[in-house]
């Protein structure tokens, strides 16, 4: 299987002078997590939800003072872009994707744009379909907040390598928040919980038993398009899977 087999397309892209608002609406349209920033016919960058949430930890006053919407996307962009090429393997693409700690690369050919790959679309790959064992032995401990937590602290968390954070409220957990809350979380006052991470949690969390199988976690990411599940046993968390714990097993 060739990454032309699995990349997704079209390309949804913007230019260096659109804005960040511009970029989020084009995520929430298309439901993708990256925008290509082309110019001239030319990739220049990229800007992904995480580029997006991360930015409300960023210290400097001129972040903090105005509408991060209106910004250039020239101003936020990662510009150190990596690529794959059509006719690459799967496996040495899911490498790339892993040895540079991104998420997903743009599918150039001769200067052409002609798709982007991401870990998501590589877990509907033979590689992830032939991964079958027991979730409890790749999940991991979560990172837990209460929702009165600031998103300073869920961006803190996830800076630290949290792939998702569960909210817990009297020992349970009542939410979650992904890298796709952070990029469209709005402070909004006139929102109930806004500035809380109950006012960014998604109150629906999938989750599987602690004798479920990887396959099944594989299964419930691509239905419920959530990139983490909470595994649960008869004393409530016993840990939480995500897509990246399937990526790292599938790799070594």
């Amino acid at each position: 299987m060739l990454v032309s087999d699995l990349m997704s397309t079209p390309v949804h892209a913007a230019k260096p002078g659109d804005t960040v608002s511009h970029a989020r609406n084009l995520m929430l349209r298309h439901k993708i997590s990256r925008v290509l920033v082309v110019d001239e016919g030319r990739a220049r960058g990229i800007i992904t939800k995480k580029d997006i949430g991360f930015r409300l930890r960023k210290n400097d006053p001129d972040w903090r003072h105005r509408k991060m919407d209106s910004a250039p996307l020239s101003q936020v962009m990662s510009t150190d872009l990596v690529s794959l090429s059509p006719d690459s393997s799967i496996r040495d693409a899911l490498l790339l994707l892993v040895s540079h700690e991104i998420s997903g690369a743009p599918v150039i050919d001769q200067g052409m744009v002609l798709g982007i790959l991401t870990r998501t679309d590589i877990l509907r790959s033979h590689l992830v379909a032939q991964l079958d064992i027991p979730v409890h032995e790749i999940m991991h401990e979560p990172a837990m907040v209460t929702p009165e937590h600031s998103p300073v602290h869920v961006v803190d968390l996830m800076k630290k390598g949290a792939g998702a954070v569960i909210v817990v409220d009297d020992g349970g957990a009542v939410g979650i928040i992904t890298e796709s809350d952070l990029a469209f979380y709005v402070d909004n006052p006139e929102n109930a919980g806004s500035g809380t991470a109950a006012g960014m949690m998604r109150p629906i969390i999938p989750s599987l038993p602690e004798t479920a199988r990887t396959r099944e976690a594989v299964a419930v990411m691509l239905e419920t398009a959530c990139q983490s599940v909470i595994i649960s046993g008869g004393n409530g968390i016993k840990g939480i899977i995500t897509r990246d714990d399937i990526i790292r097993e599938v790799v070594q």
